[in-house]
């Protein structure tokens, strides 16, 4: 079985790093699989290479460069692949438009439940209907692809995220390797510095609480990390850019508070690692970290764009240790039966036999 992997970018961030151990997992389970990517080659390109998986990338300038779609078309061209995994708007209407036309099949996947950009709900509604399957990795994704794209419910794979986590620190030894002081109450963020990821509410919350001795430590990069630094420089608070963190566990060992104010997400790997490792944590409440947090209260949830109610909840959860602490062994206790690395993969398996047995059996054409 070949199987081909296309994402939007490789860049380092929550999505293309599930894809970076979708494909180690493949390779792992005997399947020739090779990923790709519509942008130029990013850092993950060396990383999944250096693991034995070989990269492609269409270097698309901007979303409306059509040379992606013919360099896409050459790729698959030389590969000829079985199977085509799509992930992200651009990459699934690639996917689709090429995998077509090239009769190769494809399944596309949703990652997030799209607010920022109105034309992606209006692309993937008019190209889904290509998909042999679509994959998310929540019940709230799979309500939202099937009323969004219209797409049929038994078009649509639940399949659960992939996460992995380093081994813990040692408290005080981890926060002496990022820096951090011993004695603070540190609230954490790790993810790609983006709009809809809201750390303006974080970095208004350090200054809030700077008299609290709260430190907010954030792992990151992306676009907007000049603007934020210049914004907690003057806001007063305690904020440390701690830049990209290959492996969370130092942080999230020194981490008293995880917190995370996206206006949007899908099932973030930061905060399911946070959850892995027993960190315990705050988010706003959007549909899929309600379901996320469950009725065990495995994290605590505010009301959607309230930054004044997250940054009340900051200062409730400092001064209510013995909450943090239920929250996190919930947490845990969750993390550690739903998410195997193993079960992602071997349902993906399951789904790529069943796809492209039915596609076999399909008249050309149909």
């Amino acid at each position: 079985m070949r199987i081909v992997l296309l994402i939007t970018d490789l860049q380092r961030g929550g999505t293309p790093l599930r894809i970076v151990r979708l494909a180690r997992g493949l390779r792992g389970a005997d399947v020739d699989v090779h990923v790709g990517c519509l942008a130029p080659r990013g850092p993950l390109s060396d990383e999944l290479e250096a693991a034995g998986v070989p990269t492609f990338a269409c270097g698309a300038r901007h979303a409306a460069d059509l040379r992606a779609l013919i360099r896409l078309h050459r790729a698959l061209n030389g590969l000829r692949p079985d199977l085509l995994h799509a992930t992200l708007t651009h990459a699934n209407v690639a996917a689709r438009l090429v995998g077509a036309e090239r009769h190769i099949p494809v399944i596309g996947s949703t990652a997030t439940i799209e607010i920022e950009r109105r034309w992606h709900l209006w692309i993937e509604r008019l190209t889904a209907p290509i998909d042999a399957a679509h994959v998310v990795h929540s019940r709230a994704l799979a309500e939202h692809v099937h009323r969004a794209f219209r797409l049929p419910r038994e078009r649509i794979h639940v399949v659960p995220p992939s996460v992995e986590v380093g081994r813990p620190v040692e408290r005080l030894a981890a926060r002496r390797w990022l820096g951090l002081p011993p004695d603070a109450f540190v609230i954490a963020w790790a993810g790609r510095f983006d709009r809809v990821k809201r750390v303006d509410v974080l970095i208004d919350a350090a200054s809030a609480l700077a008299a609290r001795g709260v430190v907010v430590a954030l792992a990151g990069d992306g676009p907007l990390r000049p603007a934020l630094e210049r914004r907690a420089a003057a806001s007063g608070g305690r904020v440390v850019f701690l830049g990209w963190q290959a492996d969370l566990a130092p942080l999230l060992s020194a981490t008293d508070l995880f917190a995370l104010p996206s206006r949007t997400e899908g099932l973030p790997n930061a905060l399911l690692e946070a959850m892995l490792s027993g960190a315990p944590a705050v988010a706003f409440d959007i549909p899929p970290l309600r379901e996320l947090a469950g009725q065990n209260q495995r994290l605590t949830l505010v009301p959607e764009g309230d930054a004044a109610a997250f940054i009340a909840e900051l200062r409730r959860l400092q001064d209510r240790p013995e909450l943090r602490q239920r929250l996190a062994a919930a947490a845990r206790e969750w993390a550690a039966g739903h998410l195997d690395p193993n079960a992602t993969t071997r349902a993906l398996l399951r789904l790529y036999d069943d796809v492209l047995r039915r596609s076999a059996a399909a008249p050309r054409g149909a």
